[in-house]
């Protein structure tokens, strides 16, 4: 059986298309998992469409989440993780910030 925490990966001979341009940033994040499940993260690229966030590698995680980023504002995304290599994660946002 194959390891969650690595499901979902492309073939790094091919680049990743992007939809919009990524913003090197440093900004702390939560993973929500359920109503008391938070995971800590850091958001290291930010986009208007998706980011790449740092997350522990044994953290296994669902294909689509909650993102909370606390930047100058609190927004929480819905995220669509698209891939994953050791403590690394892309994941796309899906429509615009939760209310």
């Amino acid at each position: 059986m194959a390891d969650p925490r690595e499901a979902v990966v492309p073939n790094p001979a091919e680049p990743v298309a992007r939809a919009g341009r990524r913003h090197r940033v440093v900004q702390q994040g939560r993973i929500v998992l359920g109503p008391e499940r938070l995971v800590a993260c850091t958001v290291r690229d930010l986009s208007r469409t998706g980011a790449k966030i740092r997350v522990a590698p044994e953290q296994v995680l669902p294909e689509t989440f909650s993102l909370v980023i606390a930047a100058h504002d609190l927004r929480t995304m819905t995220a669509r993780l698209c891939w994953r290599r050791g403590d690394f994660v892309g994941v796309a946002f899906d429509g615009e910030p939760v209310a």
